[in-house]
């Protein structure tokens, strides 16, 4: 700034009025323009934040972004964020807990605005309870706020689709980390509607995609519990705890010749697109990605800028269904 008033032949506090958007004349104001220009100088935002103890940044702590449904979340946290004067510092974890312990590090020593978070260790009960964080998905602390869906009700959901297209069978494909609230909501949801609805249900483990070889060997499991429902086909569902699952699963019987929908029906979890305007290639039960990313971002606004109290509020976001191509229509 000092190089910038030297060149402009100003003072130090001309520009600095200039730069924070307050009235200097406007012969005064084209030439700290022109020497901003000529100079390059670049505000340091950091610095300020430091000075004033008022930061416009938010960190973004989520596990990948090698997902349609983590993209989109993504992208509209980013978008409110900018429309309430933030920016956003996206920090993906890799659901690395050593990762995730070192962004909340650099947020207490940035002094950033908040954290918004997606994790599924116990990262939370690291975070101080003075930094504002809102979580999406998951909080065992009951420290603070939660944005998730009704994974409860997806699961109901998904039943009830089923029996609505005639199913009389069906595999629930879930995950082995059974400390995932949300997942286990799906299941218990998805397990009471079937018992409501007299659909016959087995449950297989699904291990992480990321262990290739493991995953591998829950297909070929998953495909000899189809051959063994043969004389169930037609009337043979399966709903997986995510769209990946579920896509997997869908070419596993595509290889196997086995039709879907018309052997098997198969129902996703999330509701994302790779594309806006593509049509969903497997039904599954819809998040509604930009209202959790409204209410993350809104409640973390509200307790950065001291308007709330820091309540551990439990905010439950509706979810419906959208047929896709594994699933019959009615």
């Amino acid at each position: 700034m000092k190089d910038v008033a030297k060149d402009a032949n100003v003072s130090v506090a001309t520009v600095s009025n200039y730069i924070n958007g307050k009235k200097v004349r406007p012969e005064v104001e084209e030439q700290v323009r022109q020497s901003i220009e000529k100079l390059h100088y670049v505000r340091n935002a950091a610095a300020r934040a430091l000075k004033t103890s008022e930061s416009k940044y938010v960190v973004f702590v989520l596990p990948t972004v090698w997902s349609p449904f983590f993209s989109e979340l993504t992208f509209w946290v980013q978008q409110y964020l900018n429309d309430m004067g933030y920016k956003l510092i996206l920090s993906v974890s890799e659901n690395n807990y050593s990762k995730e312990k070192s962004y909340v590090k650099m947020a207490e020593e940035q002094r950033v605005a908040g954290i918004i978070s997606i994790s599924y260790s116990d990262l939370n009960s690291h975070v101080p309870a003075n930094i504002p964080l809102v979580s999406i998905e998951k909080d065992d602390t009951g420290m603070f706020p939660l944005v998730t869906s009704n994974n409860y009700d997806g699961g109901k959901i998904a039943a009830s689709e089923f029996h609505k297209r005639g199913v009389t069978s069906a595999i629930y494909a879930g995950t082995l980390h059974e400390e995932f609230s949300p997942m286990i909501a799906r299941k218990s949801g998805f397990i009471d509607q079937c018992n409501n609805l007299g659909i016959h249900y087995s449950i297989l483990d699904v291990p992480s995609s990321k262990n290739t070889e493991d995953f591998h060997k829950f297909l070929n499991q998953l495909l000899e519990s189809v051959k063994d429902k043969e004389a169930d086909f037609g009337k043979l569902g399966i709903f997986a705890y995510s769209d990946e699952v579920a896509i997997h699963i869908k070419e596993k019987l595509d290889e196997e010749g086995i039709e879907v929908p018309e052997q098997v029906q198969i129902i996703g979890f999330d509701g994302s697109k790779i594309y806006p305007n593509t049509r969903l290639t497997v039904s599954s039960i819809r998040q509604d990605v930009q209202q959790i990313a409204n209410k993350a971002t809104e409640i973390l606004d509200k307790q950065i800028k001291g308007n709330s109290e820091r309540e551990a509020s439990r905010i439950m976001v509706p979810v419906n269904f959208q047929q896709g191509l594994t699933t019959t229509s009615i």
